[in-house]
């Protein structure tokens, strides 16, 4: 198995900071978010970033970018800049010989805005995506958000059925954001119907107030979602993202109880 973690962590600090601090914790990957990548690189990052990883002997997954972007945007303007930039960070990924991209879904803008206008923008913005990873030999692993979030139209399984049928991507890769789903039986059988394309998990713990907790300060049953992956034989990376801003102690303390759920598993 393999454990990483984002340099959000260490938000504030300098990546190659984050990086070292991220491999003295004992983790595999460190998943960059190409927000942070561009403020510190704002162009070719690819070199400076390769140098960080071989120095601290680390490997990488990226983040998609996030900050005010929206591939369904019905803002056209919006829309092809939030596309320009998730294509450049496929690039990127490829450059740095990257295991995955994470890729965020479009949403809507209100609930106001018919969904079948929203799920064409959002298939045709994914499309151009698939299209660009395929060519450059990138895997995509499409996120579920947050399930409470109406706005939001990929967030549990018949959402990523939807996709893979829309999209034409029978071989779709998956990323299982646990704190999303805020409820351990939604996980379960979203694993259930979807187990063998998750390709990452971003590891969490949440309750039906809070988002992205640390392991074991939520009411996620996070060793039974463990279990469920490990018996589909999840083969990819444990990604912890929870919120800790910038303390390498407790980031080592969640390391080891990410460890910790694969007692038994």
């Amino acid at each position: 198995m393999h454990f990483g973690t984002t340099t959000m962590v260490f938000y504030s600090r300098p990546l190659g900071e984050a990086i070292a601090a991220i491999s003295r914790c004992g983790f595999d990957y460190a998943e960059l978010w190409m927000d942070q990548v561009w403020r510190e690189f704002p162009e070719h990052p690819a070199e400076s970033i390769c140098a960080m990883l071989h120095q601290h002997g680390m490997k990488a997954t990226v983040h998609c970018p996030i900050m005010d972007i929206n591939i369904a945007s019905p803002n056209a303007g919006i829309r092809h800049e939030s596309i320009n930039q998730l294509l450049d960070c496929i690039e990127f990924a490829q450059q740095i010989d990257a295991r995955l991209v994470v890729v965020h879904p479009g949403r809507r803008f209100s609930l106001k805005q018919p969904i079948e206008e929203h799920w064409g923008m959002q298939v045709g913005a994914l499309n151009r995506a698939f299209d660009k990873a395929e060519q450059l030999g990138v895997t995509l692993a499409l996120e579920n958000m947050e399930i409470d979030k109406e706005i939001a139209s990929v967030r549990d399984f018949p959402d990523m059925l939807r996709i893979i049928d829309d999209c034409g991507v029978p071989d779709l890769k998956i990323t299982l954001d646990t704190a999303h789903m805020r409820d351990t039986q939604v996980i379960l059988r979203f694993i259930e119907k979807l187990g063998p394309r998750i390709a990452h998990v971003h590891v969490s713990d949440a309750t039906d107030k809070a988002l992205h907790l640390r392991i074991g300060k939520g009411m996620l049953d996070l060793p039974a979602i463990v279990r469920a992956l490990e018996y589909h034989k999840f083969a990819g990376v444990y990604s912890l993202e929870t919120y800790i801003p910038g303390d390498e102690a407790i980031l080592a303390e969640e390391r080891q109880k990410l460890a910790g759920l694969f007692t038994g598993a």
